[in-house]
C-alpha cells in the first residue's frame, strides 16, 4: 500500500513539472523589476583558439539600470566597477587602474536590465542545454544594442538564473552565480573608484590607450 502511494505521488510531482516556457516565465517575473543584486561569481573565459580557460571567483553586486562592480578574488584580487558612465579595471598586483568608456565589454554585467520587457528589444529561443535550460536572446531586427545576443541559463529544478553566457568569433564567456539575493541595499559609493596615490594610470581615449 505504501508503495502504491510513493507511486501516486511521484506521479503528482510530474504532472506539475515546470515546463521550459513555465520555467523562462517564472524567471523573467522574478528578475525584470530587479533594481539591486549580490551574488557570488564564478566566470569561465575560454579561448577557442587553444581551448583553454580562465577562472575568476569574487562577489557580483548590480544596481539597476547601470552599475555594477565584480570584486575577484581568486586567481588574484582585481576589481570592475561601473557606474554607467565610466568603468574601471583595477589590478593591484601590477599597480595599474586602467579607465574604460562604457561599451560591450560591460554589458554581460548588465544582463539584468536587458530582462525588463525584453520583448521589445529581443526574441527568445528555449533550448535544453546540458545542465541548465537555455534562454537565447537575439536582437530584434533594427534594434541597435551592444548586447546583441547573449544566453540566460536557468537552473529548471528551481526555475532560478544559474547564469548567463556570450560568445563571438575567439571566445566564450560563461558567467554563473551562487547565492543571490535581489532587492538589497547597496551605496553608490560602490560603483564608484578613485585610483590609489601611486597607481598608474592608463586612460581610454577612443581611439587607443595613454
Amino acid at each position: 500500500m505504501r508503495r502504491i502511494a510513493f507511486i501516486a505521488l511521484a506521479g503528482v510531482g510530474f504532472l506539475f513539472a515546470a515546463t521550459p516556457q513555465q520555467s523562462f516565465n517564472s524567471v523573467i517575473s522574478r528578475y525584470s523589476g530587479s533594481v539591486s543584486l549580490r551574488a557570488s561569481f564564478n566566470q569561465q573565459i575560454c579561448s577557442k583558439a587553444d581551448g583553454t580557460c580562465q577562472m575568476l571567483r569574487g562577489t557580483f553586486l548590480f544596481s539597476a539600470p547601470e552599475s555594477f562592480r565584480l570584486d575577484v578574488n581568486f586567481p588574484q584580487e582585481q576589481l570592475m566597477v561601473c557606474n554607467g558612465e565610466k568603468s574601471w579595471i583595477y589590478l593591484p598586483t601590477a599597480n595599474q587602474a586602467i579607465e574604460l568608456n562604457p561599451g560591450p565589454e560591460q554589458e554581460l554585467f548588465l544582463f539584468l536590465t536587458h530582462l525588463k520587457d525584453y520583448d521589445e528589444t529581443y526574441d527568445v529561443e528555449l533550448k535544453a542545454g546540458e545542465e541548465f535550460l537555455e534562454a537565447h536572446f537575439s536582437a530584434k531586427e533594427g534594434k541597435q544594442v551592444y548586447l546583441d545576443k547573449f544566453v540566460l541559463l536557468i537552473d529548471p529544478a528551481i526555475n532560478d538564473i544559474a547564469g548567463v553566457k556570450i560568445e563571438n568569433t575567439t571566445s566564450e564567456i560563461i558567467f554563473y552565480l551562487e547565492e543571490m539575493n535581489r532587492g538589497v541595499e547597496i551605496s553608490p559609493e560602490q560603483f564608484t573608484f578613485v585610483p590609489p596615490e601611486g597607481v598608474i594610470v592608463i586612460r581610454d581615449t577612443g581611439t587607443g590607450f595613454e
